[in-house]
């Protein structure tokens, strides 16, 4: 009955957690929103534990641990970081149940890793997601040094049994030794750029026994796995942001585009008054705004209707010509590179058209940059467009 009432009341808890988001999702039909992922550098410093696998107590192999890392991140699911992880290793041998030998070592790990963000590659990217999971592969090289300890325990060990049947062990060996690692760690992420994380790893030597002094009977690897806790920062790309919230444009299909489109016709309409004057006609026009998605030129599938309207206009009215006025928005990119992608803008239209019939000297253009914005806020991506306006 109890088991039934903590069900009951977990179920309630999670329904009325849910019913915010809800009213928040139905408050925001009206305009919904996209994120975009800025490619971006961080840094991390990790702090915690190491066991070194081994015939002892783990007590007795578990030593402090830290590394530093720095890396960037190509897309929401990918990124690449070169790591040092550094402090102790320890060893032991136990020769029989009143003789135990222990010693450790210090040493550097560079390694090169390859990070997957499993939530965003699975759930899709979403900056707001406060629990990140991920996985790690990584390959890198081992440095001893300080095994003084190590070697002279070594010496002991074997000064215990007669010439020549003493255990395997490797003195000076100090490496570089080949490592392999495979990881896990989960950030909880405390603003857009500062994460706390938990970092879990599992790393091997590659090829050789060497690395913890002490020869393996069966010739496997040497194993230490790392438990890291620490902070990471990510810099942020274009204006410091990991990411862009903007308003998300309605996809409409190329059949039913001609149903979103102004309510007015590409021609203005003859105005006739039946009276005794002559029937008047006003001189005919279209006006047309193609809008572009940040960073492109071309002219998208979805407004390329608008494309169509113009040549048909044209091409029934073939003494009319047309204005293309380009323009980029200031929210992103340097003066310069918006007067050049206002410029690439207006000659991919000019240029649409002549492949579609029009003259070119019924054509004329002029890029204005982000010079003569006139939205801001959530409607800046408006000044993104080409004005067309043919008559």
């Amino acid at each position: 009955m109890k088991s039934y009432k903590l069900f009951a009341t977990a179920v309630l808890m999670s329904f009325c957690a849910v019913l915010p988001a809800q009213a928040q999702k139905t408050a925001g039909q009206d305009q919904q929103y996209e994120y975009v992922f800025n490619p971006h550098w961080f840094i991390q410093g990790q702090f915690g534990g190491q066991y070194t696998l081994g015939e002892l107590k783990f007590s007795d192999l578990t030593s402090l641990n830290a590394q530093v890392g720095a890396g960037y991140e190509f897309n929401p699911w990918l990124a690449a970081r070169l790591s040092f992880n550094f402090w102790q290793g320890k060893e032991g041998f136990k020769k029989d149940k009143d003789n135990t030998y222990k010693w450790n070592w210090k040493y550097v790990a560079p390694t090169i890793d390859a990070m997957f963000d499993l939530s965003n590659a699975i759930g899709g990217f979403n900056p707001e997601r406060k629990i990140s999971l991920g996985a790690i592969v990584g390959l890198g090289m081992n440095v001893v040094f300080s095994k003084d300890d190590a070697d002279k325990t070594i010496d002991e060990i074997v000064a215990g049994y007669p010439a020549g049947i003493a255990p395997g062990f490797y003195k000076n060996a100090t490496g570089p030794f080949a490592v392999g690692r495979l990881g896990a760690y989960v950030d909880w992420h405390i603003t857009d750029n500062l994460a706390l994380g938990l970092e879990l790893q599992s790393n091997t030597t590659l090829f050789n026994d060497k690395y913890n002094s002490k020869a393996a009977n069966d010739g496997n690897w040497d194993w230490y796995f790392n438990g890291l806790l620490g902070l990471k920062y990510c810099f942020g790309g274009e204006g410091g942001k990991t990411y862009e919230k903007r308003a998300k444009e309605k996809l409409v299909p190329v059949s039913q585009a001609a149903n979103y489109a102004p309510d007015c016709d590409p021609v203005e309409k003859i105005v006739e008054k039946v009276v005794e004057k002559p029937i008047e006609v006003t001189v005919p026009s279209i006006y047309e705004e193609i809008y572009y998605d940040i960073n492109k030129d071309q002219i998208s599938a979805n407004e390329k209707y608008k494309l169509r309207r113009i040549v048909d206009f044209m091409k029934k009215y073939p003494d009319t010509k047309i204005e293309i006025s380009s323009h980029a928005d200031r929210a992103t990119g340097t003066s310069d590179y918006n007067q050049k992608i206002s410029e690439r803008r207006a000659a991919n239209v000019a240029k649409a058209l002549v492949e579609a019939g029009i003259s070119e000297s019924r054509i004329s253009t002029s890029a204005h940059g982000s010079s003569q914005n006139m939205y801001s806020g959530d409607e800046m991506k408006l000044n993104r467009v080409s004005i067309c306006i043919a008559k």
